[in-house]
Order: C-alpha cells, then sequence, then structure tokens
C-alpha cells in the first residue's frame, strides 16, 4: 500500500505575484544552475488552495500578497524525481513586505519583472508555462 501512495502525482501550487504591472521572479537553486521561476511548493494537508499560495509566497519570498485567483492547471512528469506532478496556477497581487533571499528555501535574487523579461530567462519549464497562462488568459490545454 506504501509504494502505491509514493507514486500518486504531486501537487504543487505556483503564483504569478503582480506588482506595477511586474511579476515576481527568483533564481531557484533547488531546480538547478541560473533556473528561474515564480514562488510555489507542495500543497499541504490542512490548507486551502489559497493559503498554500500565500504561505509558498511568504516562505520563498518574504513578501504577502492577496486578491488570489485560479489562472492554471498543468500537468508534467519531472524525471529528475521520477514523478507526475500537477500544478495549480495562481496569480496574486503583492500586498507588503520587503524581499527577502532565503537560502534555506532554496530561493534567491527576487525581482520584479515584465512577462516579456520574464520570458527571457531561463525558466523552470512548468513555470514558464504558467506565466504564458497568466499573459494569454488560458487556463488548461
Amino acid at each position: 500500500m506504501e509504494e502505491k501512495i509514493n507514486n500518486r502525482p504531486a501537487i504543487g501550487v505556483a503564483t504569478v505575484v503582480v506588482k506595477n504591472k511586474k511579476i515576481l521572479i527568483g533564481r531557484d537553486t533547488r531546480k538547478g544552475k541560473d533556473v528561474y521561476g515564480v514562488p510555489g511548493g507542495h500543497w499541504e494537508n490542512g490548507e486551502s488552495l489559497k493559503e498554500c499560495a500565500v504561505r509558498e509566497v511568504k516562505e520563498e519570498s518574504g513578501i504577502k500578497c492577496d486578491n488570489i485567483k485560479l489562472i492554471s492547471v498543468y500537468d508534467f512528469y519531472r524525471e529528475d524525481k521520477q514523478k507526475n506532478y500537477v500544478t495549480i496556477g495562481m496569480k496574486a497581487d503583492y500586498q507588503s513586505g520587503e524581499l527577502k533571499n532565503l537560502k534555506e528555501e532554496g530561493r534567491l535574487e527576487w525581482d520584479w519583472y515584465s512577462v516579456d523579461e520574464a520570458l527571457k530567462l531561463n525558466l523552470f519549464p512548468a513555470d514558464k508555462i504558467l506565466i504564458k497562462r497568466y499573459s494569454s488568459g488560458v487556463i488548461f490545454e
């Protein structure tokens, strides 16, 4: 039974945080050298998807966000983890706080980028799709 549970897909929540028409992007040391992405992580038992988005943004970047909305659902396979994932993509508005490099979370060099600037970065593939969907309004393909 334990093996079946471990083989189930994981569910993550990734959030496009918006401030003055720019989006929050940071370097993600967990996914390789010079890989960038939006705040995100695993959905934990006992929390809503909105609570997960708020928690992950705060844990990884140090800022608070609000006005959370669903903008994407995306499934993919991570070869490095030999696991299927479903990413629930959210959009949130910046609320308050200063950006922080939180090494223990593996996230550094946070900054605000236009969508076009962000898409030129070496983004984690799932985050690139999320940003494109944020820009286009497509939720699921």
